[in-house]
């Protein structure tokens, strides 16, 4: 993730049980190595991209959010720790179910690839951009489905420029033009499992699409766990964050001077929070400010991470 220091911090905080402290300067320095002979690649390969932001961001430094807007951050924390506990007890208990069931065991020894080729085929349908995918932003990889959700500006804004009417057009659908519904979707979707071809019916999308992260890394070689959990709690900090918005439409006063609501910042702090409480994890703080760029939304990402 472009994370050297937090990628040290993560898989040492992971490891802490039979990880011994004095191999801490040892990871420290393996980082370091890489990074550097990463940074070394653009001057061989003509300044080439290498060690970059992964999500990249343009917070504004001064007065970024407002004091008041920390007890909105801290339930995010609250949230995303609730949310965390859910995902893993549900995910234990999907992989013990996986491993006591003799039927699904004689399954899969004898059906080793027909599993993933099922759960591919499921969630290939699910995100067909011209089918239910117009309602979760099916169009796009995950990388700019983040980048989306990390934009500072208000996609509930009725008067936007062309470039952010081309970014808000993916978060919508000709049944609704109301960007909360496609947020709910997602973040639901991220979850879990399907989606209704409807003006998006939540209570059935939360029955069924909580388990689609959950199931798809039980498969022979997943791909992880960390960005989908990464990405359920942008959109969950992204939704918080238009509502703050609508709540405070010309931002929050104190002392005499206004602080507008910035969307994009409930997003990373939602990120890091749910992150952080699905893995047990504080490092993943360092590693959204690496992944970021930034350090605008140093203590509301603390803040929430620690509560989750």
């Amino acid at each position: 993730f472009a994370a050297p220091v937090g990628g040290v911090l993560f898989s040492i905080e992971v490891t802490t049980t039979y990880f011994a402290v004095r191999n801490y300067w040892r990871g420290f320095f393996g980082a370091v190595c890489g990074a550097t002979f990463f940074r070394l690649l653009a001057v061989w390969f003509q300044k080439a991209d290498t060690l970059t932001a992964m999500f990249l961001t343009s917070f504004t430094m001064e007065f970024p959010y407002d004091p008041q807007e920390l007890i909105a951050f801290a339930m995010i924390g609250v949230i995303s720790g609730l949310g965390g506990a859910a995902y893993v007890w549900i995910h234990r208990q999907y992989v013990l179910f996986m491993r006591s069931s003799k039927r699904m065991n004689k399954f899969l020894q004898k059906n080793r690839f027909l599993y993933p080729g099922i759960l591919g085929l499921m969630v290939a349908t699910i995100s067909y951009p011209n089918g239910l995918g117009r309602f979760i932003a099916g169009e796009l990889s995950t990388h700019e489905q983040v980048v989306n959700l990390f934009t500072n500006f208000t996609w509930s804004d009725p008067n936007l420029n062309i470039e952010q009417a081309s970014i808000v057009k993916y978060w919508t659908n000709p049944y609704t033009d109301e960007v909360f519904s496609i947020l709910m979707c997602y973040l639901l979707y991220t979850v879990s499992a399907q989606c209704i071809n409807q003006p998006c019916p939540i209570l059935i999308i939360n029955l069924l699409q909580f388990f689609v992260s959950i199931v798809t890394s039980t498969i022979p070689v997943p791909s992880g766990i960390f960005i989908p959990v990464f990405k359920i709690g942008a959109a969950m900090g992204r939704l918080v964050g238009e509502g703050m918005h609508l709540w405070f439409p010309t931002g929050i006063r104190y002392g005499g001077h206004i602080n507008h609501i910035i969307p994009g910042g409930y997003a990373v702090v939602g990120a890091a929070a749910f992150a952080g409480a699905v893995t047990h994890t504080v490092s993943v703080g360092v590693i959204v400010f690496e992944m970021t760029g930034q350090i605008s939304h140093l203590v509301p990402v603390m803040i929430a991470t620690l509560i989750s």
